[in-house]
């Protein structure tokens, strides 16, 4: 076969051509494919915490407004952040400290079920809760928030140590025309008072009445439990808190 041109003869093999195509479209489909998947992993990246794989702040927000626009339960935000990482992160090494925060996120995952998790930075994490019984109670979310922070208290074996943090969490019920922002201020602000009131389990209520439901037993700290195991206790700190922002607020 004789390809012409004004200026140029050339002898070409119809098969060499047909395979140099081949080749061209195999090299063009491969390199379709692996700029798809470096597009989708910038998606994932824009939304997710690299460490965690939890939603990051940003998605948390897109997210937990569409979640709390279509429930038609009860619905809640809860921030949390840990008690005693800090000493583990500067004793054990940044390394440790990392695998200690992957660790209570997959526990908070667990938890949340198919509710939103998300990691906002440092040892700070958030979530929505929905409400799982329509013929609910007052404070639903409290057996949730409860399991929640005996889980995250169990000690882990980590880099060949064992350790222990637990966590403060601050619950803000979705009221009104609340947005998500409300939400986490409002959550936040119950999170430092939980951590603020030490080892006492305080609970918030719109009507003063309701205090007495929020008290709560809560489980033996990790080294109480250890020790009457006979094991040695973990590293991390002995108390587990919450606390919940009025609805009225």
């Amino acid at each position: 076969m004789e390809i012409l041109s004004p200026t140029v003869r050339i002898d070409a093999d119809p098969q060499q051509t047909a395979l140099d195509v081949e080749v061209e479209l195999a090299r063009l489909r491969a390199q379709v494919a692996r700029l798809e998947a470096e597009r989708a992993a910038l998606r994932w990246a824009v939304g997710h915490d690299d460490l965690t794989g939890l939603a990051n702040r940003r998605r948390f927000h897109r997210l937990a407004s569409a979640l709390l626009r279509a429930s038609v339960r009860p619905a809640a935000v809860i921030v949390l952040d840990l008690n005693g990482f800090k000493p583990i992160n500067d004793r054990l090494g940044h390394d440790t400290g990392d695998r200690v925060l992957c660790v209570v996120a997959r526990r908070l995952s667990h938890c949340v079920g198919d509710d939103l998790a998300a990691r906002l930075g440092g040892d700070e994490f958030a979530a929505v809760l929905t409400c799982p019984d329509p013929h609910h109670g007052k404070q639903w979310w409290k057996p949730a928030v409860t399991t929640l922070s005996a889980t995250i208290a169990e000690p882990m074996a980590v880099a060949g140590h064992t350790v222990a943090v637990t966590a403060s969490i601050g619950v803000a019920p979705a009221h009104g025309d609340a947005q998500v922002a409300d939400l986490l201020r409002e959550a936040d602000q119950a999170m430092y008072q939980a951590k603020a009131s030490g080892s006492r389990h305080s609970v918030w209520g719109a009507d003063p009445a309701d205090a007495g439901e929020g008290t709560c037993q809560p489980r033996a700290a990790p080294q109480a439990r250890s020790a009457a195991h006979g094991h040695p206790p973990p590293l991390g700190p002995r108390i587990l808190e919450f606390a919940i922002v009025p609805s009225s607020q």
